[in-house]
């Protein structure tokens, strides 16, 4: 039980390392604003659940432009 404890709490630090850098590096998000920073410590917290959502949400974007579609005509 130890193991899998230590294993997701290196988990959300690796998520949080990713988050952070993400955070950081958007110009158009406040550094000042206390919410943006909650949001980035709580999905750091809750990585197991805003992970799946946040790729779901990603490829959805990416089918909706068009980047797999042209991608999969050049294969076949």
């Amino acid at each position: 039980m130890q193991n899998l404890f230590s294993l997701y709490l290196i988990t959300a630090a690796l998520f949080f390392t990713v988050l952070l850098l993400a955070f950081w590096s958007d110009g158009s998000t406040s550094k000042q604003h206390r919410l943006s920073w909650m949001v980035v410590l709580v999905g750091a917290l809750f990585w197991g659940v805003v992970l799946p959502f946040a790729v779901i949400e990603r490829s959805r974007k990416l089918f909706k432009h068009g980047v797999f579609a042209s991608r999969s005509g050049h294969l076949g």
